[in-house]
């Protein structure tokens, strides 16, 4: 009898066991937001590069327009902050114009300058604008040279796209009003502006 019921006993255990196995759920951990999505790329930090292009350049002489282009080389520095996908900072350039001559030049050119921009991890689309400076000069035979120093400003944008970490290679076309400058009574009033798109690569710190 007693093995009966103990034979009874292990029969129903055997059959619950699966049963029971059944209904249990295993929980998986949840992912964390790390391992959900790879952290966008950190664009904050001090920068430096180089650049080069090509200025369509035009001055005001003798009460005349003239064409003065020019390829460009130079260089900028500057410092990035970024907020979620808004980057913002400061950049600095310096740019020395080369020029085929004539009796009107912009020798070198130069600006300070807020950006602002979106980025889409590795990928920044940037605004620009800020003061602009130039040294122009006036070489006309018969009047006489004259050099002096413009400042106006300058707006544009571009795209920035991050390589590696710290390798940043940018194209970008901006617009300068150098405003004009009384080069005396021979010269009249010099004025001067810019149309330039740049290359350019920078080193991240």
């Amino acid at each position: 009898m007693r093995f009966r019921l103990f034979a009874s006993a292990a029969l129903a255990l055997s059959s619950a066991i699966p049963a029971l196995a059944a209904d249990m759920v295993v929980e998986q951990p949840a992912l964390t937001p790390q391992q959900q999505t790879h952290s966008a790329y950190d664009w904050s930090g001090f920068y430096l590069g180089v650049q080069g292009g090509y200025s369509w350049n035009q001055a005001t002489i003798l009460d005349s327009d003239q064409g003065i282009d020019s390829g460009t080389f130079g260089a900028h520095a500057g410092y990035n902050f970024q907020h979620e996908n808004i980057v913002y900072g400061i950049e600095n350039d310096f740019n020395y114009n080369f020029e085929d001559g004539g009796e009107a030049n912009l020798e070198w050119d130069a600006s300070g300058r807020g950006r602002v921009g979106y980025a889409w991890d590795r990928t920044l689309f940037f605004a620009t604008a800020g003061v602009a400076a130039a040294g122009g000069k006036v070489d006309v035979p018969g009047v006489g040279k004259k050099d002096d120093i413009l400042i106006g400003w300058t707006a544009g944008g571009g795209i920035e796209h991050a390589f590696t970490d710290n390798i940043l290679v940018r194209g970008e076309y901006r617009y300068s009003d150098f405003g004009s400058k009384d080069f005396g009574s021979e010269v009249g009033d010099f004025g001067a502006s810019q149309h330039k798109v740049l290359f350019g690569a920078s080193y991240k710190f």
